[in-house]
């Protein structure tokens, strides 16, 4: 049976005494071994963990979604509590990230650490360039061809590159697909590339229905017509369970409740699924 739990998101479920702050970290248990996927954005996710019976060391695997603060920067606060992992990060992980803010203005999005120190404190890093072997049942997936044009990324997000600011087409973004019975899980920290380019290329390496989405969508601030074409899109490549949290939406899921062929649930803090 896999469990995953989340250990730090933007709201606290039923477990009081948990801090929850904008971010997202969730322990996956699967074959045997502790997956960490993505640290949160501050020590909140160690001190979460330790209340959920989750210390540091017990992570065999660390897997960050993409290297925005709210996904990584909690990792130089898990490596001082004794985090010594496999790492796993997307190509350009440590590329500059900001939101533009208007008027000249920027803020810092990216990690908040280099790749010495990532280095100094894991087991081993390892650069993802499409598909890497955890388990039997579960892998790390990146490169997302945008086959549905139409989900596009902010503007607002940019990267500092050589020559210059460039928009941020999120190259680094990989998520974790667990192979179920009758089907796929899989687990995504924001999605930036788009819920659907990633699932409908997830669908198509597998060969299997992806029949469980859970972890952010970035839906927030999305208007109807595109948060029901994503679910019309979604229930086409077999998706029937969606658990979803941080930067999905308040929308979302108010439209999902009203479509009987799909079931919607929010993961806060503490709370957690258990799969087969």
């Amino acid at each position: 049976m896999i469990r995953i739990l989340t250990l730090l998101e933007n709201q606290a479920g039923a477990r009081k005494g948990l801090i929850s702050e904008h971010g997202l970290s969730f322990a996956v248990d699967v074959d045997g071994i502790r997956i960490l996927f993505d640290c949160g954005g501050s020590e909140s996710t160690v001190r979460n963990g330790r209340l959920l019976n989750v210390t540091p060391v017990s992570a065999d695997v660390l897997a960050f979604s993409h290297s925005h603060y709210d996904h990584a920067a909690g990792f130089p606060f898990l490596a001082e509590a004794g985090l010594r992992a496999k790492t796993v990060i997307g190509p350009h992980f440590f590329e500059e990230k900001y939101a533009a803010g208007g008027n000249g203005r920027y803020s810092y999005l990216g990690c908040g650490f280099s790749e010495r120190e990532l280095r100094e404190h894991s087991a081993s890093v390892t650069v993802n360039e499409k598909t890497v072997r955890l388990t039997p049942r579960a892998a790390l997936e990146t490169s997302f061809p945008r086959i549905c044009r139409w989900e596009t990324i902010p503007e607002r997000f940019v990267k500092r590159t050589k020559s210059g600011l460039e928009p941020d087409d999120f190259e680094d973004e990989q998520c974790l697909v667990l192979e179920l019975k009758d089907g796929l899980a899989v687990v995504t920290g924001c999605s930036h590339p788009g819920i659907l380019n990633m699932v409908t290329e997830i669908r198509r390496r597998y060969q299997k229905p992806v029949t469980a989405v859970i972890g952010g969508i970035h839906l927030s601030g999305a208007d109807s017509g595109r948060i029901e074409r994503t679910v019309r899109e979604l229930k086409a490549v077999g998706t029937k369970l969606m658990w979803c949290n941080h930067c999905s939406g308040s929308k979302v899921r108010e439209i999902i409740e009203r479509d009987p062929e799909i079931t919607f649930e929010h993961l806060a803090a503490g709370d957690c699924v258990f799969l087969e």
